[in-house]
């Protein structure tokens, strides 16, 4: 029987300032992205903790535990657009 205190299976984050629910806490960059409606074929993530930056930048498929209301932001791959 599951125990009545057990950590919830899936957790709310935010990408782009948007919430993003039904996150499983065990999971990978790319499957955030997806979620997010953003495509891991041309996003990276990244994780921000206060002043703190971690890119999962060529890390996409690697096992990341994500806890409820931790940030994150997508960034693009590909060239960035002038003016």
């Amino acid at each position: 029987m599951p125990m009545a205190d057990a950590a919830p299976k899936t957790v709310t984050i935010t990408v782009d300032r948007e919430p993003v629910s039904g996150v499983p806490r065990h999971t990978t960059p790319n499957e955030i992205l997806r979620l997010a409606g953003i495509s891991p074929a041309s996003h990276y993530l990244v994780k921000i903790t206060g002043r703190h930056q971690e890119s999962f930048e060529g890390r996409g498929e690697e096992p990341i535990t994500v806890h409820e209301h931790e940030k994150f932001v997508s960034l693009s791959t590909g060239p960035t657009p002038t003016s």
